[in-house]
């Protein structure tokens, strides 16, 4: 039986979605190491794919800074009005911390 990546439970015959702990099934995940300079440059190149689904910041013991949802809207690009609360606050957590991970969930190539 295939098991969730994410929580490593028992995921029934086509789930679509993990039943314990809601990840979606089947996304492809990248990991990034920057420092806090890089941090919002980084991000700005990632969403720029139109596969990414979710981006996560963690810092260097892998505690969970920002997760941030990445919707892509009908005309096919991110608007940047919803990014920009995102993009401060990635601006805050790069003053504090100094390297951090950059987890992103794709949907898979067609």
């Amino acid at each position: 039986m295939v098991k969730c990546a994410e929580c490593g439970s028992e995921l029934p015959q086509n789930a679509k979605f993990c039943p314990n702990c809601g990840t979606q099934i089947g996304l492809e995940k990248d990991v990034y190491e920057v420092s806090a300079g890089g941090l919002v440059g980084k991000v700005k190149e990632i969403i720029q794919d139109a596969r990414v689904k979710r981006i996560v910041i963690k810092d260097e013991k892998g505690n969970l800074l920002l997760s941030i949802p990445v919707t892509w809207g009908t005309a096919g690009a991110v608007a940047m009005i919803t990014l920009a609360p995102w993009l401060a606050a990635i601006g805050v957590i790069a003053g504090i911390i100094t390297r951090c991970k950059i987890e992103v969930e794709k949907s898979p190539e067609p």
